[in-house]
């Protein structure tokens, strides 16, 4: 190679400069992400405006997307915003390019540029830094003693020819007044510097480097905070380029770029040996060209090129074992990403619209979902709280699910449930042991300052439920009938009183009555149930009676107690019989939908919460009639439930496949994906992601684990309510990995025998 790949891509560099002939004149990007101290997200990046580069530097609220304040740096010839970060104070540093033409030479000369800022956006200093005849800054990190370290690449020219004659990392590190307190150039021959990451008394700076004529190889350099180098580690198989680092709470760090086209991260151990190799990439060209790390998860992003050539986002979640998903997204290019404390991913760099690159940060959940967009010129939404609660109409027997709905960027909230109990969760649940009205207040704190809200809330007595059943079934005139109330319960206390009104003019009082008819006819029999705290609930059920002598069919039936909202009930008939036969079954099931069928079974689903009586009369080849009643409650809080092995035992480096089972009740859920906890060397891939489940179903899924040592997986879900709005999470399901030896084989077994024969045959002789 006559002209290395790190020169070309340091011409290019430079050529960002050119502006005549450019076709996107009003492009530009985000390339740096960072968190404010108030939990909201500072980027920085450029814009061109009058054929010159202006720095930006933006916050935005993270929770709904909308621009806090934007400020511009526009100081330079060219202001090239690359990276940002922010101290323990919320003051934030800007990195940059800063660009001057020099006289006789078309290659502009630059320098670094670093730009500090107070937490509200007001310039504190800025300051250049100068190397080489063009220095690009490409990345920054902040130690916690808030010294900020900058790295990238320095350029020499010869100035005879006016061609580039090397290129070097070149990384420094200031303290909080723009002082160069340490600084490092690492030469091999032509060296590119594009990430840092700094945790603890560790620095790795993340490029390439290329002598002569070899292949450009990852390289990763290893300082201590006082920029010492203490190794330096290559991979130097194909064609590599590394773009950005990050570093594990237990010092092993990933290195993400490509290779050969292809996306490549490396995951070492806190010495540097390798750990876990990841590659994916398609038939066109793809590049990671940043991570981030939450201390043992990280994410990747860059881009993947499709058959037309076409550039798309592209999102990466890793385990240091597995990739958990990723996501291909709208056309451009990712530059940064960060994780915060919750997992949302925050994606920055351009999507192209129009023909343009215009700047572009993306939210997304901890499983891979989009959130929202940032919304340019926008102001921020003000500070408001607000909450909601299900059900709406509580009683002391129900967990109260209480939900924010607050607006503007939150970092806190603060619960008074107005009963001396309090819950500092963003959507907690909680539990009345009394009735009464009790006064909620929701306090949240964010960048606005703080708001609250108070809001009513009355806890009811939970109504007793009523049933009853009758013995015999197929009763005649003049027999005495058993009524037998022992289904109806009370949830938040007692039964004192069952009243039955037999629709004959007779009453009786008592948890099992028994009453007789002196005729025949159609009855309808009420219960009426009294509870402690004098709630009261009434039942009714029509009673068949037939004559003195006659034989009417018996009529019963099975139905589920509870059930889903819109989940396909089977009710069975099956038990009912005559001494004859029967010949018709009409079913009545309480929500003003009816049925006549000669079978014993019907399936029905019902499509709003509440309680409904089931009705079922058999009719036999005589004419006689029986009825038979039950009630089912339908609906209720949607309860999202994972059941799976305690443990797995599979061969070390084999693919092992388990089963789980998922099951919703009282409700159907949507775009349902899961989460791993992954704890060991393991490798886990779930048959499938983004589904749905209906109201009462269960799911089978298969999940496949290749495990290199023993250990334990953490499976959750989570899944829409649309209806009701809210995000259902599952229980969390934990499942132990054990590495079992390999079985030997039936040949071994064989000639193990076959070894002992052969010893005893020449024993006897």
């Amino acid at each position: 190679m006559k002209k290395t790949a790190i020169c070309i891509a340091g011409i290019l560099l430079v050529s960002l400069f050119t502006i005549q002939g450019r076709a996107n004149a009003n492009g530009g990007e985000i390339s740096g992400v960072a968190f404010a101290s108030d939990g909201n997200i500072i980027t920085v990046g450029y814009l061109l405006e009058n054929e010159k580069y202006v720095m930006t530097v933006e916050k935005y609220d993270s929770q709904n997307g909308y621009l806090i304040w934007s400020k511009k740096f526009s100081t330079y010839s060219q202001n090239i915003g690359k990276a940002v970060v922010v101290d323990a104070s919320g003051n934030i540093y800007a990195g940059a390019v800063a660009g001057g033409g020099v006289a006789g030479i078309e290659i502009p000369s630059t320098d670094y540029l670093i730009v500090k800022y107070d937490k509200n956006g007001n310039e504190i200093w800025n300051k250049t830094y100068n190397n080489g005849f063009a220095d690009f800054l490409m990345d920054m990190a902040i130690d916690e003693d808030n010294n900020v370290y900058a790295t990238g690449m320095t350029l020499y020219l010869n100035i005879g020819n006016q061609s580039l004659s090397n290129i070097d990392f070149w990384t420094i590190k200031i303290g909080g007044d723009g002082n160069i307190i340490r600084q490092d150039k690492y030469d091999e021959e032509m060296d590119a510097a594009f990430g840092i990451d700094i945790k603890g008394n560790k620095v790795i700076v993340a490029g390439t480097v290329q002598k002569g004529e070899e292949q450009s190889k990852y390289c990763a350099v290893i300082y201590n905070k006082d920029l010492v180098l203490t190794s330096t580690i290559y991979y130097e198989i194909g064609i590599c380029s590394a773009s950005d680092v990050a570093i594990f709470n237990d010092g092993s760090f990933a290195v993400t770029g490509s290779k050969n086209d292809d996306i490549l991260t490396i995951i070492y151990d806190s010495n540097g040996n390798k750990k876990k190799e990841f590659s994916e990439g398609g038939s066109k060209k793809d590049d990671a060209l940043a991570i981030s790390s939450d201390g043992s998860n990280f994410v990747i992003g860059g881009y993947t090129t499709t058959e037309n050539i076409q550039k798309k986002w592209y999102i990466a979640k890793y385990s240091q074992n597995s990739k958990l998903w990723d996501l291909k997204d709208i056309e451009g290019e990712i530059k940064r990403v960060a994780i915060d404390n919750e997992g949302n991913v925050y994606a920055v760099g351009y999507k192209l619209q129009g023909g343009n690159e215009i700047p572009c940060i993306r939210k997304y959940s901890s499983d891979g979902n989009f959130i929202w967009e940032g919304k340019l010129g926008e102001p921020s939404q003000p500070l408001k709280a607000d909450f909601r609660w299900l059900p709406t109409n509580p009683t002391r027997a129900d967990m109260v699910n209480f939900y924010d709905a607050s607006t503007g960027g939150i970092n806190s909230w603060e619960w008074d449930f107005g009963d001396g109990s309090f819950s500092y969760e963003k959507n907690p649940k909680h539990k009345y042991s009394t009735t009464g009205r009790f006064y909620v207040t929701l306090r949240i704190r964010g960048a606005g300052g703080e708001a609250n809200v108070t809001k009513e809330i009355y806890i009811s007595n939970a109504l007793p439920f009523a049933d009853f059943d009758w013995n015999p079934k197929n009763p005649v005139e003049k027999v005495n009938i058993t009524f037998n109330a022992s289904s109806s319960y009370d949830l938040d206390g007692y039964i004192v009183n069952y009243t039955w009104n037999f629709g004959d003019g007779s009453i009786a009082y008592g948890k099992e009555v028994i009453h007789a008819y002196n005729s025949k006819g159609n009855y309808t029999v009420n219960l009426t149930v009294l509870d402690n705290d004098r709630g009261e609930k009434r039942i009714s059920k029509l009673i068949m009676v037939g004559e003195s002598g006659a034989s009417p069919p018996f009529a019963i039936f099975t139905i589920k107690e509870k059930a889903g909202k819109g989940e396909f009930v089977l009710i069975d008939g099956s038990g009912s019989y005559d001494n004859g036969t029967i010949v018709k079954y009409i079913w009545d099931f309480g929500d003003e939908t009816n049925m006549t069928t000669t079978q014993p079974y019907v399936q029905h689903a019902w499509y709003k919460d509440g309680e409904y009586k089931v009705t079922l009369i058999v009719e036999d080849d005589e004419g006689y009639q029986s009825s038979y009643s039950r009630v089912i409650v339908v609906g209720g809080l949607p309860e999202l439930t994972i059941v799976a092995p305690d443990e797995i035992s599979c061969e070390k480096n084999k693919e092992k496949s388990f089963k789980i089972n998922i099951s919703s009740i009282n409700q159907s859920l949507f775009y349902l994906n899961f989460s791993f906890e992954i704890e060991g060397d393991i490798e886990v891939n779930p048959q499938i992601n983004n589904f749905n489940i209906s109201a009462g179903d269960t799911k089978e899924i298969e999940i496949k684990v290749i495990a290199n040592e023993k250990g334990k997986i953490k499976i959750k879900l989570i899944g829409k309510d649309i209806e009701n709005d809210i995000d259902v999470g599952s229980n969390e399901a934990i499942v132990s990995v054990n590495l079992s030896e390999k079985t030997p084989s039936f040949e071994l077994f064989a000639f193990i025998l076959a070894i002992i024969a052969i010893i005893l045959i020449r024993r006897k002789k």
